[in-house]
């Protein structure tokens, strides 16, 4: 990572994560719609997606294992009608077939994903109708929720298996819901479409449907890009919708229940969620450096709803599309699993990059200690070789001084003694030696 950031003390995030995890997992509440595990729907779903990141982040097989256990006493309640919220516990199953191999998990998998291609109910643009388990139907409604209950399975079930069909299929599902859902003038997305009457019903841009989506869509895509094409469309309105969602964001750093309504309350499973997402694009590549800023707001903001005993605060209740945007705001808020899980995934990835960063700056120190170690020996080999031209050249100096010393004379001593010869002869004195000269 390029900015320099202090997110949090990293024993403060591992406390933070403890506590949540075993709030999550008290048997005290038992009975208790929003934090009973023990279901098989997407609020337990959420919350054991959650559990999963933080156990195979962190390293802690404890829990893994409650999460094999959890499958195995819940499994018999998945039977029986399928709907699209009912899928988000199935997320699990790719990551725990990985770590045991047990073909039931694979082949239940294959099972759901087979449903969803052939037999989920869709609307007359091709989207995943949404449903859900409760009595109540929402006929060729498109909701956001469904890219984070339904699709995100598909996208890690084909990474598994390296399944084309797979891959295609929940990328044209993300990009549908991205088409039908996003508003043209803000870039934020709307909480539903409705096709029979062809309108967003409410035309409310709730915070958590955004937080699906800016959630899933980096690990759909992670996923997915080496087995199929990822339109580039994908990739411009994710962007688009992570740029409106800054600017959309409240000075404490959390974003209100209705994005674009101040006077609403600040909702904090949305904004983990939301945060959660700016980090995971970063680091995939999704989105740039910048959106670090955005997301360390947000975990600034969170950390004091984080009770003592893990209970995370200020959650709103289950909301289907509500039939004004007035009405979000009387939504209850409330602990719920989803909400302690949201905030667990972006603890966890605020963990996770802060290890990134100290390894990076680890692996910096060593390159620049390699870097100055190479120019310090490029250096003394410098001075060694300047050290050996100059003697070099001192030596040939020394031999050409000697040799102009030397080799002159000779031509001159042999003149003088050809010039006295001459003059002895003219004189007629006969030969004379040199030598003599003095003596004579």
């Amino acid at each position: 990572m390029t900015t320099k950031r202090e997110l949090a003390n990293r024993q403060a995030l591992e406390q933070k994560l403890e506590c949540i995890w075993a709030y999550m997992r008290s048997e005290r509440h038992q009975g208790n719609w929003a934090m009973d595990i023990d279901h098989w729907d997407w609020v337990p779903g959420v919350g054991v997606i959650s559990l999963l990141e933080y156990g195979t982040a962190t390293g802690k097989e404890e829990v893994t294992d409650y999460l094999l256990h959890w499958v195995n006493r819940n499994k018999q309640k998945a039977e029986g009608a399928r709907v699209i919220n009912s899928l988000a516990p199935y997320a699990l199953f790719p990551e725990l077939y990985r770590l045991t191999g047990d073909p039931w998990l694979l082949s239940q998998a294959q099972e759901v994903a087979a449903w969803m291609l052939g037999t989920a109910p869709r609307t007359r643009e091709g989207a995943l109708e949404h449903t859900v388990t409760e009595a109540v139907e929402f006929p060729e409604q498109v909701w956001a929720d469904t890219v984070y209950m339904a699709v995100l399975f598909l996208a890690r079930l084909a990474s598994l298996t390296g399944d084309r069909e797979l891959a295609a299929a929940a990328v044209q599902q993300t990009l549908l819901h991205l088409r039908l859902l996003q508003d043209p003038e803000t870039g934020l997305l709307f909480h539903g479409w409705n096709s029979r009457a062809g309108s967003h019903m409410s035309a409310a841009r709730w915070a958590r449907a955004n937080a699906w989506v800016a959630l899933a869509v980096p690990e759909i895509v992670a996923g997915t890009v080496s087995l199929t094409a990822i339109p580039q469309e994908l990739y411009s309105r994710y962007r688009r919708l992570a740029s409106a969602l800054r600017q959309a964001q409240g000075a404490s750093g959390l974003w209100h229940t209705v994005l674009d309504q101040p006077d609403d309350y600040e909702e904090t499973s949305a904004s983990a969620g939301i945060a959660c997402g700016f980090l995971k694009a970063v680091k995939s590549g999704l989105l740039e450096d910048a959106y670090l800023e955005s997301a360390e707001a947000a975990l600034v903001g969170i950390l004091p709803l984080i009770h003592e005993d893990g209970e995370v605060q200020g959650v709103s209740g289950g909301t289907p599309v509500m039939p004004s945007i007035a009405a979000y705001n009387t939504i209850e808020r409330y602990p719920a699993l989803y909400g302690q899980g949201l905030v667990m995934q972006l603890l966890t990835e605020a963990l996770d990059l802060e290890q990134t960063e100290h390894r990076l700056e680890g692996q910096g120190r060593q390159e620049d200690q390699g870097c100055q170690e190479h120019e310090e020996r490029q250096e003394r080999q410098g001075r060694q070789e300047d050290q050996g031209r100059e003697e070099h050249e001192e030596r040939q100096r020394r031999q050409e001084d000697q040799g102009c010393e030397e080799h002159p004379e000779r031509p001159g001593g042999q003149q003088r003694q050809e010039d006295q010869q001459r003059q002895a002869q003219s004189d007629g004195m006969g030969s004379l030696n040199v030598e003599g000269e003095a003596g004579g």
